[in-house]
Parts: structure tokens; sequence; C-alpha cells
């Protein structure tokens, strides 16, 4: 659920807020809109991203969201995804996992693993895909956004 934030303490006693980051929208009807987990931290009066400090949590089995997606990325689903399109409401919560679990490998800076995520996705519309992510993200990861939009127009 996009804007729902947690404040938790790290192991040191020190304060940070968990925050839930809508994805690219339009790929899935509302009600599945991708999203995945940033981490944040004051210093120094401002906020900071700490996600990737946080990713060996929020990407294992430690993690609820993790495990939903698990779930869905398996196999038979993605091959399903492949052969009946992202368009197919049937297809909507594996969709959802896909596009979630590579916005989190980005918000975790794991940039080739969100690209096999995305290359995934079926190829009759993974370019308009991969230039709505681009879209979706350009601003907090500029590199990589043109990654993507390079590697959608090379189709």
């Amino acid at each position: 659920m996009e804007g729902r934030v947690d404040f938790a303490k790290d192991k040191d006693g020190k304060m940070v807020i968990w925050k839930n980051t809508a994805g690219p929208y339009g790929f899935t009807t509302m009600a599945q809109t991708p999203f995945a987990k940033k981490v944040l931290r004051v210093r120094e009066g401002k906020l900071v991203d700490a996600t990737p400090e946080f990713c060996g949590k929020i990407l294992s089995d430690e993690s609820e969201d993790y495990r939903a997606d698990q779930s869905l990325l398996i196999p038979e689903n993605l091959k399903k995804l492949q052969t009946t399109g992202a368009g197919d409401f049937n297809n909507q919560d594996i969709s959802s996992a896909l596009l979630s679990r590579a916005l989190q490998y980005v918000f975790c800076r794991r940039f080739d693993e969100a690209m096999k995520q995305l290359d995934s996705w079926p190829e009759d519309d993974r370019t308009k895909m991969k230039i709505g992510f681009a879209d979706a993200i350009r601003e907090d990861y500029p590199e990589f956004a043109a990654k993507l939009r390079e590697s959608a127009v090379k189709k």
C-alpha cells in the first residue's frame, strides 16, 4: 500500500523509516500496483536513502512481501505470463510481483538483477514496459533508467 510508513529502530537503536513506494503505473490494475520498500534515515537533518543496508532482510524469506512475490514468480507462472501476456486480467498478480521485485532490486542497487526480472516480461509489450519503468525511476536512478531505455530500443 502506497504511502504506508513504519518507524523502527535499527540494531544500534537509531530510527529508521520504512516506506512503501509505488512503482510504475499502467501495467496492472490500480489494485495490483507494484510497490517496493525504501528505508530512510535522518542524517544531518535530512532524510537519506538507506535501503541497500536493509536489502538482506527485504530480499529474504524474513519479508512477507518477498515471500508473497516468490510464490508468484515460479517458472509455471512466468511461462503463463509469457504465453498469455501481461494484459490478461488473470496475470495481474504475476505482473505486479514481477514489477515489484524489479523495483526492489533497483532500490537495492542490484541493477543487473532488476534487468533480468524486466526481461521476463512478455516480449510483445516489453519495450513499452521498460520505457514506462525507466520513466518511473529516472529521477532517482538516472543511469539505470538510461540503460533500461537503451535496452528497450535495441530490441
